[in-house]
């Protein structure tokens, strides 16, 4: 307020000194005290207006699919506050030498309505103007900020997912299973490497971007548990319910992979019985909701959330703001669901 205040008293008084050098060049002097009383109070009176026009910017902003609607808006409120501020300065006319000389307030009243009314309105849309480009900086600042912060929130997930595939006791085992079911199956050794050459292929790889297609991010998935499985035949199974529609649907990258990892690693790690993963993704609307289910030990076991799982609640934040959600619930008949609804579209589209 205190910013608006001065940027106002500056403008009534190189208004006032406007005045004062028309006033001289016309050969109708105007004194600059009386000037500067003058333009300093339409100023004042508009530094009071400012904050209200400030927020009608805010609440009707102009947007893409409500341009006119705003302009209407604005243009009423304009008309409205422009009113406002010639009542207010014809009331205190009297007061501050703004009537003329052989001039009844009448005559003063209908020239202000011929003159400042004309001036207001313009001033009230060049407020809502300025309003609008701070809107936009602010905008394009926070939009920049998120884009650097999820580039490191990415950077962050790559490097977890690179540290949970390539960490030597994984290797380790896949390399023994391997190693095993060459003495015993052939095909499925063969198999399995071919699952563990893609896995470590696209954790190489992975894109750089904040999304990739739902399918892209439910191969690297299947490789996982694939290997998993080999290690494990009979203590694991696992299933994908996503209809074949939504697998160029874009997700952010690597946005299962923590829950399936906890789902394997407190699970079927310390499970006694056959371990399940069941994941699905099923469309609300213009929302997408994922799920990861198992049947492992649940949340009131688990030593709470890890960095993969902080991780992804901050990426979700930022691509998404308040449009998603990340439940953790224990599933009915035992274990752990998580489940994320987001919408569906690029965040830069919305």
């Amino acid at each position: 307020m205190a910013l608006v205040l001065v940027a106002w008293m500056l403008a009534g008084l190189l208004l006032a000194i406007q005045a004062w050098v028309s006033g001289a060049l016309r050969e109708e002097p105007v004194a600059l005290s009386r000037a500067t009383v003058i333009w300093l109070t339409w100023a004042g009176l508009w530094a009071l207006l400012t904050p209200i026009v400030i927020a009608l910017a805010a609440r009707f902003p102009f947007e893409r699919r409500r341009t006119l609607r705003a302009a209407v808006i604005h243009l009423a409120f304009g008309a409205a506050l422009a009113a406002l501020n010639l009542a207010a300065f014809s009331a205190l006319a009297p007061y501050i030498g703004a009537i003329s000389a052989g001039q009844t307030w009448l005559e003063t009243f209908v020239r202000l309505v011929r003159s400042a009314f004309l001036l207001n309105v313009p001033v009230y849309g060049l407020i809502v103007g300025a309003a609008q480009a701070l809107r936009l900086t602010r905008s394009a600042r926070e939009r920049e900020l998120r884009a650097l912060q999820l580039e490191a929130q990415l950077a962050d997930a790559r490097l977890l997912a690179l540290r949970a595939q390539l960490q030597p006791h994984f290797l380790f085992n896949s390399l023994n299973t391997i190693a095993v079911l060459m003495r015993e199956d052939v095909d499925a050794a063969e198999r399995v490497l071919v699952l563990l050459s893609n896995l470590l292929r696209r954790a190489l790889e992975i894109s750089a971007s904040q999304e990739v297609e739902l399918g892209e991010e439910l191969a690297f998935l299947e490789a996982y548990l694939g290997i998993e499985k080999a290690r494990f035949p009979d203590r694991l199974t696992y299933s994908l319910d996503v209809d074949p529609k939504l697998l160029d649907v874009k997700v952010p990258s690597l946005i299962l992979q923590p829950f399936v990892e906890n789902a394997v690693r407190h699970g079927l790690a310390t499970l006694g019985r056959a371990g399940r993963i069941e994941i699905s993704a099923t469309r609300f609307g213009d929302m997408l909701r994922l799920s990861v289910l198992d049947n492992g030990i649940g949340m009131d076991r688990m030593a709470g959330e890890g960095v993969g799982l902080s991780n992804t609640r901050s990426r979700l934040a930022l691509l998404h703001g308040n449009r998603h959600s990340l439940v953790l619930a224990n599933a009915p008949g035992g274990g752990l669901q998580a489940s994320i609804t987001i919408p569906i579209g690029s965040p830069e589209a919305r």
